[in-house]
């Protein structure tokens, strides 16, 4: 499920190759996304990310330190990108009931339109990187914590803002929806995403009906 990228090259003298358009520090953001998180694994060799953007050692270390400062920028990247779209998705939003599952359609449209990614870049990183410096832990933990403060905050006008059903409901969502992303590696995108968004459609009825919510329009 690779992105198609479309480059444009002209000499670079002082290198001796040709080099694109974009500045290094972009292709080589552009190269850890294709190589980390769409053809491989965050575990995969730097030379990978070197050859793919057309960029010398020299160029990663000056813009990043190192491959894990690298990874560390894609992924805020990425975080910043799923932010917007998931702000977006809410804001557009009918009701409650919408704007807690517009998670999954939030992600088709990341996935599809924004950056594609083979399954979840934040959980593949996770699983790659046994002993991750404190800047990517600090990456990692944004993401899983908007990921729980979101869902528990549209949930609670479901459950009656009863907070203890909310935080319940937020926890079972979180698991659906990291399900879904898990998913990806066996089934097409559209297929996983589908799959867990009708899984967390009827838990979401069931807790609402529980706690007896209505959704507001």
């Amino acid at each position: 499920m690779a992105a198609t990228r479309s480059t444009q090259q002209s000499p670079d003298p002082a290198e001796g190759r040709t080099r694109t358009a974009k500045p290094v520090r972009e292709r080589l953001l552009d190269a850890a996304d294709a190589v980390l998180f769409v053809d491989g694994v965050p575990s995969a060799p730097v030379d990978r990310i070197l050859k793919h953007a057309g960029a010398s050692p020299p160029s990663l270390y000056t813009h990043f330190g190192n491959k894990e400062g690298l990874l560390v920028a894609a992924l805020k990247r990425r975080l910043d990108v799923w932010r917007e779209e998931w702000t977006a998705a809410i804001a557009d939003a009918a009701d409650d009931e919408e704007r807690l599952l517009c998670l999954w359609s939030a992600t088709r449209t990341y996935q599809r339109v924004r950056l594609t990614e083979r399954w979840c870049a934040f959980s593949g990183t996770a699983a790659s990187i046994d002993d991750p410096t404190p800047e990517l832990q600090a990456v990692l933990d944004e993401e899983t914590a908007m990921l729980y403060d979101r869902t528990y905050e549209h949930a609670l006008p479901l459950v009656g803002h009863d907070t203890e059903a909310a935080r319940q409901l937020s926890e079972q969502l979180v698991v659906v929806y990291l399900g879904s992303l898990a998913l990806m590696l066996r089934r097409e995108y559209e297929e996983a995403l589908t799959a867990g968004e009708r899984t967390a459609r009827t838990l979401v009825r069931a807790f609402g009906s529980a706690h007896g919510a209505q959704s507001s329009r």
